[in-house]
Parts: C-alpha cells; sequence; structure tokens
C-alpha cells in the first residue's frame, strides 16, 4: 500500500510540474498596486483625475497647479484684455484643453446622429501617401472666432462639421451567448472650404485620458526598440513596429509615442501640437497659425495681433507642458481577489500581454526627478500594430499604415465611468465597454480575440474585472 501511495503522490507531483510548466504566468508583485510607482496616487478620487504626482515636492506642485491654469480655462479671441489667454483660433476645435480632456480624462462621445462633438476630432489621411488635405490641412476644425476688426473683409468661417451614426454588429461567443457592437460611420457637412481632395479620408480620434503621460514620455527607448518585431521573427503573429517621425525641436528620427497612430516623438510636442491644431494656439515649438493659403479671412485673423508675439509664451507652456508629466496615475484597485488573480492569469495565458506589455522602469537620468527611475505599470508597448480592418481607417500616417494603431496604455481604464460618468474605448470612442474593446481586436491581435470569445463566461467576468482594476 505504501508503495503505491508513493506512486501516485510521485505522479502526482509531475503532473503538478508538467501544469506548471505551462502557466507561465509571472508572479504577483506588489508594486503592480501602484501602477505610476511613486508617483501613484494614494486613493481614487471620485470625481477627477487631475492631481500632482504624489512624490512631487510640495512647492513644485504650485507650478503643476499654474499649469493646470492653462489646461482648465478658456481661451479667448485677440486681441483681448486677458493678455495671458488670448489667441483662440481663428480657426479651431475647442477653447480650452479640459474640453476634450474631461476631467483630466476622456471626453463624452456623441450618441448617434449627433454632430460630433469636440472630444471627437478628425484628421485628413491620405491614402496614397503622407499629405495632408489640400483644402482642409491635416485635421478638421469645425469652429472660428467671431470677429469684428477693421483687418478683417467678412467673418471667418469654420472647416465643416461631421455627424456620427451608428451601425449594430451582432455577434455570438462560442457558449452562445450574443453581444452587440456598434460602427460608426461618419457624414461630412457644411463643407465651407469644398470638397476634400478624393485620395483624402476622415480619420476619428477620441482625446485619450492625460494622467501617466510624463511616465510614458520617460521610457527609455531602448526598452521600447527591443520590443520591436516588425517581420515576426518569433513566430507568434504579432509583428509591432514604431512610427518614427521627425522631432520638430531637433530634426532627429524619433519613436513616435503619443497619438494613437505615434505622430508626436515627445509629450511637450503632443501638447504643443494639441495647442495650435486644437485650440489654435501658437506656442515656441509651433509658431504658425493653421490657416492654409486660401482661408484668407483665416490668414486675416491670424494678423490681429500688431507685435507677431506668441499665443503663449515659453514659460507658460513649460508650466502646462510639466502638468501634463507629472499628472499622478490612480493606484490599482482590487487585485488580490480570487477573480481578479483568475483574470490576471487568463490575461497572460491569452496573450494579452504582447502587446500591452505590463511593466517598465522608467529612465533613472529623465529631468523631472520625481518621474526617473520608477517601476511603472501602464500596460503598453506604444508600438504600432495590425488591428484588422474593422478599426481601420484606409490613409497613411508618416509609416502607420490604415490598418496599424498604437497600443493604448490601460491603467485606469476601468474608472472612466466611475470618475466621469460615462464611458467610451478604443481610437473613436466605438466601444461602450472593455467587453467591445476586447471584441473589436483583429488582424495580429485576432487569435487572442478568438480565445477571450472562447473563454466560459465567468472567465471572461474574471479577465475583465482585472483590466478594470489595474
Amino acid at each position: 500500500m505504501r508503495i503505491i501511495i508513493g506512486v501516485i503522490l510521485l505522479v502526482g507531483a509531475a503532473l503538478y510540474k508538467v501544469a506548471e510548466s505551462f502557466d507561465d504566468t509571472p508572479q504577483f508583485s506588489a508594486s503592480e498596486l501602484k501602477p505610476g510607482g511613486e508617483t501613484t496616487r494614494k486613493s481614487v478620487s471620485h470625481r477627477t483625475f487631475v492631481y500632482p504626482a504624489e512624490n512631487v515636492p510640495i512647492m513644485t506642485q504650485l507650478d503643476f497647479w499654474d499649469g493646470f491654469s492653462f489646461f482648465r480655462d478658456p481661451w479667448v479671441a485677440s486681441p483681448a484684455i486677458t493678455k495671458d489667454r488670448d489667441g483662440l483660433g481663428p480657426l479651431f476645435n475647442a477653447r480650452s484643453c479640459k474640453t476634450c480632456h474631461v476631467d483630466g480624462g476622456r471626453g463624452k462621445p456623441p450618441k448617434h446622429g449627433e454632430l460630433a462633438p469636440p472630444a471627437l476630432l478628425f484628421r485628413f489621411l491620405n491614402i496614397k501617401s503622407y499629405m495632408a488635405d489640400s483644402r482642409y490641412g491635416g485635421q478638421l476644425q469645425p469652429l472660428n472666432v467671431r470677429l469684428s476688426h477693421a483687418n478683417l473683409d467678412g467673418p471667418v468661417k469654420g472647416e465643416g462639421q461631421v455627424r456620427v451614426f451608428y451601425d449594430q454588429i451582432v455577434g455570438t461567443y462560442t457558449d452562445g451567448t450574443e453581444y452587440t457592437l456598434r460602427k460608426p460611420r461618419y457624414q461630412f457637412e457644411n463643407y465651407h472650404y469644398g470638397q476634400m481632395d478624393s485620395d483624402s479620408r476622415l480619420s476619428a480620434r477620441y482625446a485619450p485620458a492625460v494622467y501617466g503621460m510624463g511616465l510614458l514620455d520617460a521610457i527609455k527607448a531602448e526598452d521600447l526598440l527591443v520590443q520591436e518585431d516588425i517581420d515576426d521573427l518569433d513566430g507568434d503573429g504579432v509583428s509591432g513596429k514604431y512610427n518614427f517621425v521627425v522631432d520638430a525641436i531637433d530634426q532627429t528620427r524619433q519613436i513616435g509615442r503619443f497619438g494613437f497612430k505615434g505622430l508626436h516623438s515627445t509629450l511637450e510636442q503632443q501638447i504643443a501640437g494639441a495647442f495650435v491644431n486644437d485650440i489654435g494656439i501658437t506656442n515656441p515649438i509651433f509658431e504658425q497659425e493653421q490657416c492654409l493659403p486660401h482661408q484668407v479671412r483665416c490668414q486675416q485673423a491670424a494678423d490681429v495681433d500688431p507685435n507677431g508675439t506668441l499665443d503663449i509664451p515659453k514659460k507658460l507652456h513649460d508650466l502646462t507642458v510639466f502638468m501634463g508629466q507629472t499628472i499622478a496615475v490612480p493606484p490599482a484597485r482590487d487585485l488580490t481577489s480570487d477573480q481578479a488573480i483568475q483574470g490576471r492569469k487568463l490575461f497572460y495565458q491569452i496573450g494579452c500581454n504582447t502587446c500591452h506589455t505590463p511593466s517598465y522602469i522608467t529612465d533613472p537620468d529623465y529631468a523631472i526627478a520625481a518621474i526617473a527611475g520608477q517601476k511603472i505599470w501602464p500596460y503598453t508597448d506604444l508600438a504600432l500594430h495590425d488591428m484588422g480592418e474593422g478599426l481601420a481607417d484606409e490613409g497613411i500616417e508618416n509609416s502607420a499604415t490604415g490598418i496599424e494603431w498604437r497600443t493604448p496604455p490601460l491603467w485606469g481604464i476601468g474608472l472612466q465611468k466611475r470618475v466621469q460618468g460615462f464611458a467610451a474605448y478604443l481610437h473613436d470612442g466605438r466601444a461602450r465597454t472593455i467587453e467591445e474593446a476586447v471584441l473589436w481586436h483583429g488582424g495580429e491581435a485576432k487569435s487572442h480575440q478568438q480565445k477571450f470569445i472562447d473563454l466560459k463566461i465567468t472567465e471572461r467576468e474574471a479577465l475583465l474585472h482585472f483590466i478594470n482594476q489595474i
């Protein structure tokens, strides 16, 4: 009997070892509870994502809040008494950063049949080359300043508007449960400068949450590039690549790590680009208004300032950038529950971590000490991936093709509805839930999506619970 029991125990131990070898889920680390490292907020706010990093000194936090004022407060047209706040437009999408990034999160998405709100802007992408539209430039700007000035021979006209509609797509999980997705389609209305080019396409961009951006800025380039696998040499079906862009300051080629297609290489340039394109605010990096030659009244309105000064000078621009760099990441929540532990295991088993790289250590030499050398958990490789025809926009943006999108970070993703009262996901806000966002994954992520579809309902709930907690 002892021999039989001994054999059973040995066989059991061997089977356990075999099962263990197939489970390559990394051991849980307590640092996962602080996804932004020491910058992480100590608690979750129920009303805003905008808080300075916890390890930023008190006196330095004054710079944060000064920068926040330029994020929050609306801009007005020049000339105006409020010299630090004038320079709006002449063409623009919103009067303030906060209009699109509500409470530091995302803006409210449109309902079926509504005009696109400021938080959903549209880029003009060419299907053949990286060229702006000849009539509308690189971005649709629907709003315009209303000025009465001797230099104008008529009102400035906004470029046009987009109405949003949704088509329903019904699918079925392997267990028979039905799901419904919505696919947006866009109707361009009120063309004020003629028809867009035949090779141009409208590409929607739904404003992302802004917390943790400084930490992404601080990831070393070599830690990102080691993940690039353009030819899929490891044979896992995933071939991420980086969108290299020309740095606007030193003209070198850098990794494009910001924007849904990786348009900007640094957070400073991302903020400067948003200032000039979204609000019409000239700044130390982008000094010219975005008026095209045939937009005569736009150019006339841009020349209202007789001194030709920047709308936001370097000192104030730097404060705004500092605020963007040091917004705290919210803490993770229920990661040690049985459901979250199961969901975490499924996250790795399905292969979500292939693109949503869990963690990094930021550059110890990063310019802001509070952000430098931090163990962070953003869940992104910041690389471009083929996400399938279902999410494609057809256009080309630098080296990004129509089917390629940059992997977004997942930290704090489950807090959007709790903090803001609404939720929408993916680059255009089409997904109403994280579940829908996963179901939209195609292309390189198709096999991972299918594994999600094949899960039992309790397993799906566990995986989604984990994602909601990180």
